[in-house]
């Protein structure tokens, strides 16, 4: 061990190393300093391929029967049979008995009816026999009156040579006059016949529209179901009086329902836009007579669907017309379609009836077009000019700017009618500063 005196020397050593270290440090150079990494920018991204683009509008509304049926009393009476089971909601067949209204007064009018026609009918049997009897007379008379003629001339023959009296003169002239009269009577009756014959065949033809009118009520107080179809409405019992224009029951055909979808007339932009993307932007005039047809020429299709109970239940379904008019409230445009069949099930899946009220959704959808370009709208940039580009990574992963020509909006996404072709790498986000040429790490998006 050192002694006390000499401890205070051992700092020296330290001291001296340090100082050197000082003196090589500022004495040698400084090295240049080197650039730092190029940064990356991480971006979402999506491959741009060409693909099937089917176009859908939605719309909404409440399921209504193709066709109602009010049952209306056109006679008067006591309802003499209703069949037992039918109310509100019950299905009758076509031709099914509904309602029977007592026949009895009707019957005791066309019985009425017969007899007084079988009475007109006799009455016009005796003018004819009568009429025939009166020419049989009118012949007699008329061979007297040319006797009774000969004989006044014979006379009127003897007095001018005077081998007879003015007395017989006289007598032979009496008898011709009232042969003569005779005659004239027969001829005045015979003239009356058709007159009568035709108030005869007047007062028949009313006897013959009592009997078509009591045949005709007769074949009214039953009614029948003209179709198949689901009560709705009742309001007859039997044994209930019922008078001339009483509703009885209303009946709604099963056979088909029909909803009238409302739907936003720019939702129809694009299924046009879509449908018709292989005939070179070809315009088409919407013309609601001719909608119709237009829709089944591009092949639309109509779907209706309803949530019940967690089941989606789906009905395939036609366009039959347009509403042609707006809805002054909403805007929207009134397309009816048709389901048919829609009380009938389907195995497996036990589909449910779509029953008259329901709130159902109809979506229309256009074929697929094949090899088409879409990009997410909000991928879609514009200029000041107000053109349209989006952002596209190159092949060495840097950001570049490519102008598009934009068409219709199919759902989320615009279609590309012109700048893409396919192959590219398309800029999902939004990069801040967009500086061309940056570095960019693509990440992949996920669904895209």
């Amino acid at each position: 061990m050192l002694p006390m005196n000499l401890r205070p020397l051992l700092i020296i050593p330290p001291l001296a190393i340090a100082a050197a270290v000082t003196f090589w440090m500022n004495q040698s150079k400084a090295p240049a300093p080197s650039a730092p990494p190029e940064g990356r920018l991480a971006v979402r991204a999506m491959a741009i391929e060409p693909h099937p683009v089917s176009a859908v509008a939605i719309g909404y509304g409440r399921v209504e029967a193709v066709r109602d049926w009010s049952a209306v009393a056109e006679v008067e009476g006591r309802a003499v049979k209703v069949p037992e089971g039918l109310a509100i909601g019950s299905i009758v067949e076509k031709g099914a008995l509904l309602v029977e209204i007592d026949r009895t007064d009707y019957e005791l009018s066309r019985e009425k009816a017969l007899a007084n026609i079988a009475s007109v009918k006799a009455q016009i049997t005796e003018l004819d026999r009568q009429e025939e009897n009166t020419r049989h007379s009118l012949e007699v008379e008329e061979r007297i009156l040319q006797v009774a003629q000969d004989e006044f001339d014979r006379v009127d023959s003897l007095v001018k040579k005077g081998t007879s009296t003015m007395a017989a003169l006289d007598t032979a002239r009496k008898t011709l006059l009232l042969q003569t009269s005779s005659v004239t009577n027969l001829n005045n009756t015979l003239a009356l016949y058709p007159s009568k014959r035709q108030s005869l065949q007047s007062t028949l033809s009313v006897r013959e529209a009592e009997l078509a009118e009591a045949e005709r009520a007769i074949s009214k107080v039953t009614l029948h179901a003209p179709f198949r179809a689901r009560i709705t409405e009742q309001n007859i019992d039997q044994g209930q009086f019922v008078r001339t224009g009483d509703k009885l029951m209303v009946l709604d055909d099963i056979s088909a329902v029909e909803i009238t979808a409302e739907v936003q007339p720019s939702s129809f932009g694009p299924m046009m836009g879509v449908a018709f993307a292989n005939l070179g932007g070809s315009e088409v005039v919407m013309d609601t007579t001719k909608a119709v047809e237009i829709f089944d020429n591009i092949g639309l299709t109509v779907e209706v669907s309803q949530a019940l109970a967690g089941l989606n239940a789906r009905w395939s379904a036609k366009i039959v017309r347009m509403r042609g008019t707006m809805d002054v409230d909403t805007g929207s445009l009134g397309i009816v379609v048709r389901v048919d069949e829609p009380l009938a099930g389907v195995r497996p899946i036990n589909r449910p009836p779509l029953n008259v009220g329901s709130f159902v959704e109809v979506a229309f959808s256009t074929p697929e077009v094949e090899n088409l370009i879409t990009v997410p709208r909000h991928a879609v940039h514009y200029d000041e000019e107000g053109d349209a580009f989006v952002y596209l990574s190159n092949s060495d992963n840097r950001l570049v700017k490519q102008a598009i020509r934009i068409g219709t909006v199919v759902g989320g996404d615009l279609l590309v009618e012109d700048g893409l072709n396919g192959g590219e790498t398309l800029v999902l986000s939004d990069p801040h500063p967009p500086v061309l040429g940056m570095a960019l790490t693509l990440v992949q998006s996920e669904g895209q």
